[in-house]
């Protein structure tokens, strides 16, 4: 089986490497993308309206983050981190999924203006794929599409490297007929 450990270091040095001279246009594009992906996993509307008190759709996030209306999201996560007391007796702590849900959009939602979290969401996926191959009753499933997704990945960044910009529904339509339940 691929090891994904034996590689991460590597991988991510290569993917600093071909997105620190990205464009905003750029950015912006695989941020789309990767919100895209971000709403084929299980409960998100219902993780945004639970822990940031946001309730809101795909297609509202995806039109909100092309128009850069998205001062009511920075406000909803700040206030979410502001809030959050680990030691307070009602402090739930959020399941894995949950985590890399409000990472990756937060991560969406300041990709384009923050050039240094180019790598982010790439590795988030890579993340989401092995807690899946690590949870689930399928790992070789798993396994072969964290594998590909590594090649996936460095195509893209070579692409963008060389200024493309890259197709807004791109992990949409790479993971929309993957079952992403445990």
């Amino acid at each position: 089986m691929f090891d994904i450990v034996s590689i991460i270091s590597k991988h991510t040095a290569f993917l600093e490497d071909q997105l620190k001279q990205i464009n905003a246009n750029q950015r912006k594009s695989i941020a789309i993308a990767f919100a895209q992906f971000y709403f084929l996993l299980p409960d998100v509307t219902e993780c945004l309206e639970e822990h940031l008190n946001v309730k809101i759709t795909k297609e509202q996030f995806i039109a909100d983050l092309k128009n850069d209306n998205l001062q009511y999201l920075k406000e909803a996560l700040q206030k979410y981190d502001n809030d959050i007391d680990p030691y307070s007796e009602d402090f739930v702590e959020l399941e894995p999924i949950e985590i890399n849900i409000l990472s990756g959009l937060e991560n969406c939602i300041y990709n384009p203006e923050k050039p240094q979290n180019a790598p982010s969401n790439f590795l988030l996926i890579i993340d989401i794929l092995d807690y899946y191959e690590n949870f689930s009753d399928n790992p070789e499933y798993w396994n072969k599409l964290l594998e590909e997704e590594i090649q996936f990945q460095r195509e893209i960044t070579e692409r963008m490297a060389n200024g493309e910009i890259p197709e807004e529904n791109l992990y949409y339509e790479r993971y929309k007929n993957v079952d992403f339940v445990l």
